[in-house]
This record gives C-alpha cells, structure tokens and sequence, in this order.
C-alpha cells in the first residue's frame, strides 16, 4: 500500500513538473512572427497582427507602435486609427474607443420619431464581442435600439436589441451621484450576435411633450462598451459640449477572413499552423485557428503550437 502511495505522488510529481517546464517554455515563447517586433512598450504582439512589411498576415492585421508616446508607447489598429489598443490575445482586441454627443437643433425633430446613424462600426476582420460589450445610452426620454440589417446569414438578420432611459424631470446630469446606469438618465441592454455591421437608431420622446421639456433634452450618447464599464458620470451631454470625444473601453473579436475552413484549404491561403485545427466563425464567414488537444501557443504561427504531453483518452478535434 505505501509503495503504491508513493507511485501515485510520483507520477503527480512528474505531471506537474512537465507542466510546469511547458508554462515555461511557454512564457518565453514569442507571439509575434520570428524577426519581427514582439512588443509594444508592455503590449505583447499576436501574430497574425504585426508591426512593419512582413510582419503581418495581411494588411488587415497591420498595427502601429508609437514609441515616443507619453506617458508610454501606444499601440493602434492601422484599420481604426484613433482605437488605441489596451491588450490582445488570440481571440480579442480590446481598444480605447471614442463617442461624441448626438445633438439637434431646436425642433429639428419636429415631426420625427428617430434619427439613425452608424457607430463607426469595425472594418473585416473584426467585430463587437456580444458577449463581451454591452450597448449604452446616456439622454433623457430617450430610446435607443441597435440590429443588424446588412447580414446575409438569416440567423443575425433583422434582430433589434435596445433600451429606454428615462429622467422624469431630474435631467441627465443626475448621473453624477448615480453610476448604476438602471434606465433613469442611463440604460443598458445586451446584444445576440458579434456585430460586424450594424445601425444604431435613437428616439427622444420628448418630441410628444412641450417644447421646454425639448429643450433641455437635445443630445445623448449611444456607445458600445465592455462589460464592466460604469464611468457613465464622465459624459456631458450639453449641446455646447456636441464636439466633445469621450473614450471608454470596448471589445472587438477578431478571425480569419471572409471565407468557411473549407473553402480557405481549397484555396490556398490558409492561415493554421502545423498541429492546430480551424473551426467556423458563427457570424456566418470567416474562421479561427485553435491548437490540437495536447498542445498550447499560437496556431497562426507555421510551428506556433508546442506539445507538453498526450492524453491517453483521444479526444475529437472539431470540423
């Protein structure tokens, strides 16, 4: 019985060990395509994004180091140049976004019930995380909804998502002594689908009330954030301050072109690496690169997937 014990603690001993050896082996191991920049300023690079000819899986994924920044280097999207990157990974781009208040002129929404303008909506190959971000609006009497109406996959087509925000008098500066953001000055609703393409259309209902109530209630702010955004109190909604840009983090998912794994592998261009496997995107084109069970690191690199030990149960890699 001892020895056995014994067995059992040794063999835990060695698991741990190999993990321990590959987390190494793994910390060192650059993201980034050989030869070319890892990092910038504490930003690490992940291939297929990179910085200078070469380094890149294509122009989409083109970057953008700013060394003499201050306080510290910062890092963009080339496609979303005023998008300053705050952290990547292999799945997810997190930036530093930018809105500006939505204003009217007085009775300029006479007879209307809402106006509609894009959000400046990512380019390919990216798109707002629905389970990342959440959709916002700051105003009084207002509605704002958002939806899909450019998809081709009839999954994502025409759905709506929105929300109501209320003041009942109070103004939405009121949202200086309240950060919950609960439907008075400020709601906050989910989303279904990762939004490439989108409209975002806002109501004031102020339009059926007096022109004193209209007044007051020119602008708002619709925006998309993260999840734990809450610094709602930073936003003035003034008409004076309608130029003003207001940043706040966002989240965008990113994949592999406009083409199923299929078809890529037809054609010549696909972008896994040795010991990985590719599934399809759900927004309905595109895909990603995943490494094979039993191994870790990047698959968008040729030898990016390093193995640290098999499992004796086989498991299914997806198709």
């Amino acid at each position: 019985m001892a020895l056995q014990v014994i067995q059992v603690h040794l063999v835990t001993i060695i698991i741990s060990i190999i993990s321990l050896v590959f987390s190494l082996k793994e910390t060192k191991a650059s993201t980034a395509k050989p030869g070319c920049p890892e990092t910038c300023g504490n930003l690490a690079i992940v291939y297929p994004f990179g910085i200078g000819e070469g380094c890149y899986l294509d122009k989409r994924f083109e970057i953008t180091c700013n060394n003499s920044s201050n306080p510290h280097p910062v890092l963009r999207l080339d496609q979303k140049k005023e998008a300053e990157v705050l952290d990547m990974s292999l799945e997810h781009v997190r930036i530093r976004d930018w809105t500006s208040p939505l204003c009217y002129a007085n009775n300029a929404l006479e007879g209307k019930s809402y106006s509609q303008f894009t959000l400046a909506p990512p380019m390919e190959p990216f798109s707002y995380s629905h389970t990342e971000n959440k959709l916002i609006g700051i105003g009084c009497d207002i509605f704002a909804y958002i939806g899909d109406f450019h998809s081709t996959n009839s999954s994502i087509k025409n759905f709506i998502s929105g929300c109501v925000s209320i003041c009942n008098g109070q103004g939405w500066s009121w949202l200086d002594t309240n950060y919950s953001c609960s439907g008075i000055g400020c709601c906050q609703t989910t989303f279904p689908y990762d939004l490439p393409n989108f409209d975002v259309r806002v109501g004031n209902m102020s339009i059926w009330q007096e022109a004193k109530d209209w007044s007051s209630n020119q602008c708002c702010i619709v925006l998309i954030a993260e999840n734990n955004f809450s610094g709602f109190h930073q936003f003035d909604i003034s008409f004076s301050n309608q130029n003003m840009k207001y940043f706040y983090p966002a989240v965008l998912k990113w994949e592999i072109g406009n083409k199923s794994c299929h078809e890529t592998q037809k054609r010549g261009d696909y972008a896994c690496g040795r010991n990985s496997h590719c599934i399809n995107s759900k927004k309905g084109s595109g895909y990603r690169c995943l490494c094979n069970p039993g191994y870790r690191g990047n698959p968008y690199l040729p030898d990016g997937c390093i193995g640290f030990f098999s499992s004796s149960t086989p498991t299914r890699i997806p198709k």
